[in-house]
């Protein structure tokens, strides 16, 4: 691709052919077919949701990765586009060390195509000729842990596919945006201004080098109209001590270029629906929206504290999520590690939905030492990136 950071035509690896099915890199002209994938292809699960790209899918493709890759799979008999995939590249802590990170996602197959190896084999070998020089030789993704299908065949070591490591679980978790208390006292919080971003950008250089596979973002992508596309200094929210930042944390909205799309529930939570909505005020639980429903929403992103201190986070969180109320959304969203300590107050304050998924370390006999040489840090992924 030629615009939001895509690879070029040309450039990438040679295009792969399954039978009347050629699999290449993304052209611009396939916009549309790319956006009608993702909203046509949900996440599978109790709660099925797809993950769009409106209106356009390439303005999310800079915020998600530099360089960012999608290739896709053209029927050659029509010329539709059946199937896609992306890998994106980071700015990651790996072992405590910067390094750029691939992650692969929004792997989707148009249900007539589904269950064909020699597809999945020639995309994803596609995908593996785009790592450069200097990028780890593993790449990192996540699979909805209800996800049972997808799980059972990426993880059963397929000849031709790469080998799915897991790494731990990870969950995402839907505050309703209610409710509203004050922040703990003694915790001075500020909003963020373009003058304060610097030193953002060194709270969360020295502070995600404890985690694994987190993120970190330098001055320029977090100034950059581009890599953070939708937010401004302003909607930082940083804890100061000692004349520095010593904490931060973001509320993103992300509406203008990536959705979330209920599309339908599983047998049992279809059934219990009209029951949980009707009580979901008295328990302070979200409500769960009709199928074809945005989720209304924002993001909690760019978190890091020194020494994470607990009372820090609820004081950065609480004054996220009060904004957000006042702000008019409905949810606010923050993906964690299942075992993070933050994880068991955010459940008791808010009571949120989770959606649990497991993060994979993929890589090819290459890359087997790297993945394995893995230590025991925590990961920390950015949600609002994937």
């Amino acid at each position: 691709m030629s615009r939001g950071g895509e690879s070029l035509p040309g450039r990438g690896p040679r295009p792969r052919r399954v039978g009347e099915i050629v699999v290449e890199p993304a052209l611009p002209e396939d916009e549309p077919e790319i956006r009608r994938l993702l909203r046509d292809n949900p996440m599978e699960g109790e709660i099925r949701v797809s993950l769009e790209r409106e209106p356009d899918a390439f303005l999310a493709a800079r915020v998600e990765g530099d360089p960012h890759h999608t290739i896709v799979a053209r029927d050659l008999t029509s010329g539709a586009v059946v199937g896609m995939g992306s890998r994106s590249v980071w700015n990651a802590f790996v072992n405590g060390e910067p390094r750029r990170l691939g992650y692969l996602s929004q792997l989707r197959v148009d249900a007539d195509h589904r269950g064909k190896k020699r597809l999945l084999v020639a995309g994803y070998d596609l995908l593996r000729g785009s790592r450069s020089p200097g990028e780890t030789p593993f790449d990192v993704t996540s699979i909805i842990a209800d996800n049972a299908v997808a799980r059972r065949l990426l993880g059963a070591g397929l000849p031709g596919l790469p080998a799915y490591r897991e790494i731990g679980p990870f969950s995402t978790l839907v505050l309703p945006a209610g409710r509203t208390r004050r922040a703990p006292r003694g915790v001075r919080i500020e909003r963020g201004t373009r003058e304060r971003m610097a030193d953002v950008a060194a709270c969360l250089d020295r502070n995600r080098r404890r985690y694994q596979l987190a993120p970190f973002f330098p001055l320029e992508d977090l100034l950059s109209p581009e890599r953070s596309r939708g937010l401004s200094p302003e909607d930082f929210f940083v804890v100061i001590a000692d004349g520095r930042v010593a904490g931060c944390l973001a509320l993103w909205d992300q509406s203008g270029f990536k959705q979330v799309v209920v599309r339908g529930y599983g047998p049992r939570l279809a059934r219990w629906r009209p029951w949980i909505n009707r009580l979901s005020p008295l328990l302070g639980m979200p409500r769960l929206p009709d199928p074809g429903r945005l989720l209304p929403h924002a993001w909690l992103s760019h978190v890091a504290l020194d020494g994470d201190d607990p009372r820090t986070f609820e004081a950065l969180a609480e004054a996220a999520h009060s904004e957000a109320r006042a702000r008019g959304y409905a949810y606010v969203v923050i993906g964690l590690a299942a075992a993070h300590p933050w994880v068991p107050w955010l459940r008791r304050r808010f009571r949120p939905r989770e959606y649990r998924s497991v993060l994979y370390a993929v890589h090819w006999e290459d890359g087997r030492e790297a993945a394995e040489a893995l230590d025991g840090r925590l990961p920390h992924v950015e949600a609002a990136l994937l």
